[in-house]
């Protein structure tokens, strides 16, 4: 692996072009431009060219530098994918002379193995959504995007893929992908998460997008099955999203509102301080590329209560770090919060080895894997 600000020995400087459907300025961005942010920045920092192409959005200008990575912006967030196709983006590749394209997939794919041409191509997998997307969706677009997912195995047969763990590689292993061109990546933790001054109260906290399949009604529900079994605890949910009158109004059915708060979107050093003072953290998706949630207050010391699914299999270690329990069992779910709730001694047990864990996931390690990844590509001059 090259140190920062050189390409290794024995190893070309390459020139990338990223795809995915949004920069990490976009309005709507989330926890893939995040992690692709992540990434991009550090193989600038190594000597690499990097160029994402990705869609616009109100106010963005057509081309931008953000963090030393070149951005080209064009559609909209519902047109992005139909700008990929026909002679304007080939005449793109070929002006440009990439080296190889690294395809970010994310909902739906771009297939860029059908127009790539000869460049190699090294695909990203957050996560697949397969029959969960329809929790989001009415059946004509859930249809869309369950079956354009269906196609990545034959579409991307033979090039080289990254996921962000075990559970993704199964997933996809599943659909019928090729383990041998399957590699797990894992995350890194922001520095900004770690232990605080705060001390713990009766808190359990969750911070994600407000979405259905994100499952955040399972914390409502287990907050009346806690205040029913008379726990003294409040609850504080952060983040905004299409979801979020749905679980208003259920807080009002629920006669939960002086103990459950909405926070809204909150900013990046208010959600550390939220970790902070939560004796628990909770992660209850449907499934997940990763449950940064997990790692992330793993890193201020908090113990996380998870679902079993794909993504937090891999960020919570069962009865270690946390306790996983079967998704949409709010009754086991809602035993395991209770167990860190009332007993002091494992709580910090389970908050200082999820502390452990965290600390050991680098960004740099991820960057260092994605490079041997591209590098690999190239040499072999796999395309999907």
């Amino acid at each position: 692996m090259s140190s920062p600000g050189r390409v290794g020995p024995g190893r070309s400087r390459l020139r990338i072009l990223a795809i995915n459907w949004q920069d990490w300025e976009a309005p709507q961005r989330g926890g893939a431009e995040f992690y692709l942010k992540e990434i991009l920045t550090r193989l600038v920092e190594y000597g690499h060219d990097v160029t994402l192409l990705c869609s616009g959005y109100p106010g963005a200008s057509h081309k931008d530098v953000l963090d030393g990575v070149k951005i080209i912006r064009t559609g909209s967030r519902n047109t992005f994918n139909f700008h990929l196709y026909g002679r304007p983006i080939r005449n793109f590749l070929r002006s440009n002379d990439f080296d190889l394209v690294l395809d970010d997939l994310n909902k739906i794919p771009f297939y860029t193995p059908l127009w790539t041409g000869k460049t190699p191509v090294v695909g990203i997998v957050m996560h697949v959504f397969r029959n969960e997307i329809f929790k989001e969706v009415g059946l004509i677009p859930g249809s869309y995007v369950y079956w354009t997912e269906r196609l990545i195995p034959r579409v991307y047969r033979k090039g080289l893929f990254g996921c962000l763990g075990e559970s993704g590689k199964k997933e996809l292993v599943e659909m019928g992908m090729d383990p041998e061109r399957i590699f797990p990546l894992l995350v890194g933790v922001n520095p900004v998460f770690r232990p605080g001054p705060h001390k713990r109260e009766k808190l359990i906290v969750t911070a994600t997008r407000l979405m259905r399949y994100k499952c955040t009604d399972h914390i409502i529900f287990a907050m009346a099955m806690l205040r029913q079994r008379r726990l003294d605890v409040r609850c504080e949910i952060a983040g905004t999203g299409p979801d979020s009158d749905r679980l208003d109004d259920l807080i009002n059915r629920l006669g939960l509102r002086d103990h459950v708060k909405l926070l809204g979107w909150v900013p990046l050093e208010d959600v550390v301080k939220l970790y902070q003072r939560a004796a628990v953290a909770v992660q209850p998706s449907a499934k997940e590329g990763w449950g940064f949630l997990a790692t992330d207050a793993g890193a201020c010391g908090t113990p996380v209560v998870a679902a079993r699914v794909p993504g937090l299999m891999d960020s919570v270690k069962d009865k270690k770090t946390g306790f996983l329990y079967a998704h949409g069992d709010i009754d086991e779910m809602t035993t395991y919060i209770e167990r860190l709730l009332t007993d002091e001694k494992l709580r910090k047990k389970m908050g200082e080895a999820n502390r452990r864990w965290a600390e050991s996931l680098t960004w740099e390690r991820v960057a260092s894997r994605v490079e041997r990844l591209l590098h690999a590509a190239v040499e072999s001059g796999t395309n999907g």
